[in-house]
């Protein structure tokens, strides 16, 4: 008897894994920009994200954080897709944007959906030039164990202005 209920105890502990609810396969994907530079504004970033968890979990918030010289102005999103309207509220502060549940259920982006989201923001004139990156969280409705969040970087590049003015014989003097 003792053997037989450390077996089933065993067992107990390696099925509750299998049915835990979590964000696992969800993610986001940056479809554009590629490169924006220095003192654009109105810059609108497209982003797809899907819910891939494998049980039932359901998106609920959404964070997007830009490098710290820029500055987010507005946020919108587009559930043509999906297999429900989605209900968010959009706040914006500095270079953070979030999407966040206004409904009080369980999440808005069911696993097995996904859509576009959209962030328009203002490049500032101090941004270095090169590799930047976006930071995504997404957030699960805490339904089951963890994880209930997944995150990630983006890349993008953030281009360069010229700093002098070359021409072709100014090149071919320095060979």
């Amino acid at each position: 008897m003792k053997k037989l209920l450390s077996t089933l105890a065993i067992l107990a502990l390696f099925a509750v894994p299998a049915l835990a609810q979590d964000m696992t396969g969800s993610y986001a994907q940056l479809d554009s920009p590629s490169m924006v530079n220095p003192g654009d504004t109105g810059v609108v970033f497209t982003f797809y994200v899907y819910c891939g968890s494998p049980d039932y979990e359901w998106i609920r918030n959404l964070t997007f954080t830009f490098p710290a010289c820029f500055t987010v102005t507005d946020g919108s999103w587009d559930d043509s897709g999906a297999s429900s309207v989605w209900s968010f509220d959009f706040a914006a502060a500095g270079n953070v944007a979030q999407f966040l549940d206004n409904d009080a259920g369980y999440g808005e982006v069911y696993d097995g959906d996904g859509g576009y989201f959209y962030v328009t923001v203002d490049v500032g004139t101090d941004c270095d030039a090169g590799p930047a990156m976006v930071h995504y969280l997404l957030e699960g409705d805490d339904y089951g164990n963890d994880p209930h969040f997944v995150e990630a970087d983006l890349d993008f590049t953030i281009g360069g202005t010229a700093t002098d003015d070359n021409t072709w014989s100014s090149v071919k003097s320095l060979y």
